[in-house]
């Protein structure tokens, strides 16, 4: 998958959930895997366990993907500030 800006993200995914679904989006950051899944009332995020099975957070939830894009996520920073680092997209539901 492409990189993509984040509001291009996020219709993809709010499109995703409109159609009936719960897309969950990964990609990598500053060398870890990390989540978002979204819900029709709700999306959360967390970082994946790395290969040994170690580092995960705790799912975090968020009202909108707004809310979570603003929030304080990695070292104290905001997805939007990072979002420029991130890479290795992946969506089942965004699959031709």
């Amino acid at each position: 998958m492409p990189k993509y800006s984040f509001k291009t993200i996020e219709q993809m995914l709010l499109k995703c959930v409109a159609q009936g679904g719960k897309p969950e989006l990964s990609f990598h950051l500053r060398g870890a895997e990390y989540i978002i899944i979204t819900y029709a009332d709700r999306c959360s995020f967390q970082r994946c366990a790395d290969e040994s099975g170690a580092n995960a957070s705790g799912e975090r939830y968020f009202a909108t993907l707004q809310e979570l894009y603003a929030a304080p996520q990695i070292d104290g920073r905001s997805l939007g500030e990072l979002w420029d680092e991130a890479d290795e997209f992946y969506c089942f539901d965004f699959e031709p």
